[in-house]
């Protein structure tokens, strides 16, 4: 399901993050369980997630709100919670059009990087200047420039602060010219939700304070 849905125009530029539903099994000492149960899931699921990668991507920090939780079965001394939350996930896919602001430049090529409106950095990007040796633009490009890149390649592990990607530098201008030829019915997926599930065995228990 989630796969269809990340079916994206290939021309389009989309934020880079995508609303999710998730669920996860919590589990939690039974001398915090009390009247404020559905801030402690948050405040744990978001340690645990937020501001970096989980199998589903970059979780975007400040944005995990539980939307229902079980209730709880007593494990020892612990309460196991199945909470269903949502939060907003990037993971760029490949043929996406993403923006982003150059950084560095060198002989390799551009590092660049995708930054939201919290100043969260959820995507760095490499052009390789190799890729682009019959573009003429592409020596035009400075530090502290706004570009488009097509994601050619994504990589990312468990806990990482961001997602690195490996893009093409496009010309909007010449590839809007080259689409509108082929140019099909657009499709929009803002404020879709995806459900996913993180693993069916995951764990995650809150840490020691």
């Amino acid at each position: 399901m989630a796969d269809r849905k990340m079916q994206r125009d290939d021309r389009k530029i989309y934020g880079v993050y995508l609303q999710s539903v998730l669920t996860m099994k919590v589990i939690v000492p039974i001398t915090s369980v009390g009247k404020n149960m559905k801030q402690n899931l948050e405040r744990i699921i978001s340690k645990k997630t937020e501001g970096k990668c989980i199998a589903e991507g970059f979780i975007r920090p400040n944005s995990v709100k539980v939307i229902r939780y079980s209730s709880g079965n007593i494990n020892n001394e612990n309460i196991e919670f199945q909470t269903v939350f949502e939060c907003m996930i990037c993971h760029p896919v490949e043929g996406m059009l993403i923006e982003c602001d150059t950084k560095t430049i060198t002989k390799a090529g551009i590092h660049a990087e995708v930054s939201d409106e919290q100043g969260n950095i959820p995507i760095t990007v490499f052009v390789a200047r190799d890729h682009h040796f019959t573009d003429r633009k592409f020596a035009d490009i400075k530090e502290n420039m706004k570009i488009i890149v097509r994601v050619v390649g994504v990589r990312f592990e468990l806990n990482d602060p961001y997602i690195c990607v490996i893009g093409k530098y496009i010309d909007r201008k010449t590839d809007e010219k080259k689409g509108d030829k082929k140019r099909g019915g657009e499709s929009n997926i803002e404020g879709e939700n995806v459900r996913l599930t993180i693993g069916g065995d995951d764990e995650f228990e809150p840490d020691d304070e």
